[in-house]
């Protein structure tokens, strides 16, 4: 019995050291565990991001403004809440009506019928898409009439019983036909949807072609990342590499936590691979994140969905604890017989304590010199806050200046001055005027922030290629658009609208100094980011 027991433990402890091993996958499910902990944040940034738009709607003048709000605010709520996301998609119905826009009326359309798919309500959103005309949509509007046509009669066709189930499943496949006909290589659904017809055809050589082409242009943490591993996740499924299967799955669960989508099924699809596999602890953790999700979108056929798994993978959840506490219980009636035998691996174990407090001394000693070099750089953050935080007074005295000349025109406007009024409207004088001055401020203030940026910067290139600013310039756009990349805005978007230049110039700039760096090119912006503050 005593010699069973000690090969047991044995057995044990080489198990353990076996899947103790790290891993791709397990990395991933750490940091997926970690991403869901973190989650209350990323819902936050988003909250403050809608929040937003719903702010400028008070300020927007004209009607298009008002349009392309709703469209985004839509675009926020689409795979967030359903029933906000379906409520926005009214307004602009609504927007349209008052206004005779027949475009407008049509996005409408295509937006309530992919939130009724999503909802279950596939007669709904196929009654909406026969009402659009198909003449009068746009290019993008024409390919999203396809694909809500195919879905709903694809998802339709997987609930529909009896002889239903083909009709709808063949109607669905008749629009993707349609859809896969227009779609040029350069659309973002290019890849999924032609990947995804391969897939159904057992093409799986094509299809991971066409993903992973598609993969390194794809900006993580976003809608279409998350499709994107989700389908790779899919095809390695076919692929029987079910390793690689759950690897894409956590990538795709991951990014759809941090852009807080939840319209999501990756993290379920995940949860019942882990479940068949026997990790019952991360299967229920993960199809209770599932659930709640699905509770929070408020589309009610994904709670149903999850529902229907969620209550077998917690009962044999339960079970393996209630086994787990047993095995517990039996393991201490072993040791307790087996405490003569673990006098001996006390001994041991007490040498091996004092060796543990040599180390644990070395690394008190390695801590506190960390905690030196981190109020190094708490000092060096807090020099930074104050003059970041003298910048931002100076945007404060550019919105009082903003409010003095609106006051101005308001006076103008309502002495009935039209002339006058129209002049001062036409007129760029006073934007171009303030646009200067803020730059130059933005310049200065950067500088005493980074005194040594220009020299760093241009030790990053080949003399010939060295960028100095012209007589009376502090800064040019060249090194502006860097300075804007080394305090951390890496979008080219919001660098190109900081600037007011075209995000096809911001490229250009960022693509001609990688090619010109002595540093390999893509390492290039993250040299610029280790420029020093101060003298450091």
């Amino acid at each position: 019995m005593i010699s069973k027991t000690l090969s047991s433990i044995c057995g044990l402890l080489v198990v353990s050291t076996t899947f103790g091993t790290p891993s791709k996958l397990d990395s991933l499910l750490k940091e997926l565990d970690r991403t869901i902990h973190a989650e209350k944040q990323l819902m936050s940034t988003k909250e403050k991001r809608i929040n937003r738009l719903k702010q400028l709607l008070h300020s927007s003048t004209s009607v298009e403004a008002k349009f392309n709000i709703y469209d985004q605010i839509f675009d926020e709520y689409e795979v967030y809440i359903c029933d906000s996301a379906y409520h926005y998609a009214q307004l602009i119905s609504e927007l349209a009506g008052r206004h005779g826009s027949q475009h407008w009326a049509n996005e409408s359309k295509l937006q309530t019928s992919s939130i009724l798919t999503t909802s279950g309500m596939y007669p709904e959103a196929v009654d909406i898409l026969r009402s659009v005309g198909k003449g009068q949509l746009s290019g993008d509007q024409l390919t999203d009439y396809y694909t809500n046509f195919y879905h709903a009669y694809n998802e339709w066709g997987e609930y529909a019983e009896y002889g239903y189930r083909q009709q709808y499943k063949s109607l669905g496949r008749a629009y993707q036909d349609s859809l896969l006909a227009i779609l040029q290589p350069e659309h973002r659904s290019y890849a999924f949807e032609h990947a995804w017809r391969a897939i159904e055809n057992g093409d799986y050589e094509r299809a991971n072609s066409l993903l992973f082409q598609r993969l390194p242009v794809t900006e993580p943490n976003t809608r279409d990342y998350s499709i994107l591993t989700s389908m790779i996740g899919i095809l390695f499924w076919y692929l029987d590499d079910i390793d690689r299967h759950k690897e894409y799955l956590a990538v795709s669960a991951i990014s759809d936590i941090n852009a807080s989508i939840m319209e999501n099924t990756s993290l379920r699809s995940l949860a019942n691979v882990l479940f068949g596999e026997g990790d019952l602890s991360r299967a229920n953790a993960y199809i209770k994140k599932s659930l709640n999700d699905a509770n929070f979108y408020n589309a009610r056929l994904r709670s149903i969905q999850i529902s229907k798994l969620y209550p077998i993978i917690e009962n044999a959840y339960q079970l393996e604890r209630q086994q787990r506490q047993r095995e517990l219980q039996t393991l201490l009636a072993v040791i307790s017989v087996l405490s003569v035998l673990l006098a001996l691996t006390v001994v041991y174990i007490i040498i091996q304590f004092r060796k543990l407090a040599e180390a644990r001394k070395q690394t008190l000693l390695a801590n506190d010199q960390l905690k030196d070099n981190n109020r190094s750089l708490a000092e060096a953050n807090h020099i930074k806050e104050e003059y970041l935080g003298r910048f931002l007074n100076l945007c404060s005295t550019y919105i009082e200046k903003m409010e003095t000349h609106h006051r101005r025109l308001y006076k103008t406007a309502k002495e009935g001055n039209l002339a006058a009024l129209t002049e001062k409207l036409k007129s760029n004088t006073f934007i171009e005027e303030e646009l200067a001055e803020f730059y130059q401020n933005f310049d200065h203030a950067f500088l005493k922030i980074f005194p040594r940026f220009i020299e760093q910067f241009n030790a990053l290139l080949h003399r010939e290629d060295h960028v100095m600013p012209k007589q009376g310039e502090i800064l040019n756009a060249e090194l502006r658009t860097f300075a804007l990349i080394r305090l951390g805005i890496t979008d080219s978007q919001r660098i190109a609208e900081f600037l007011r230049y075209s995000i096809t110039t911001i490229y250009n700039y960022r693509s001609k100094f990688r090619n010109k760096a002595t540093v390999p090119r893509e390492q290039f912006e993250a040299a610029v980011m280790k420029i020093s503050s101060f003298n450091a």
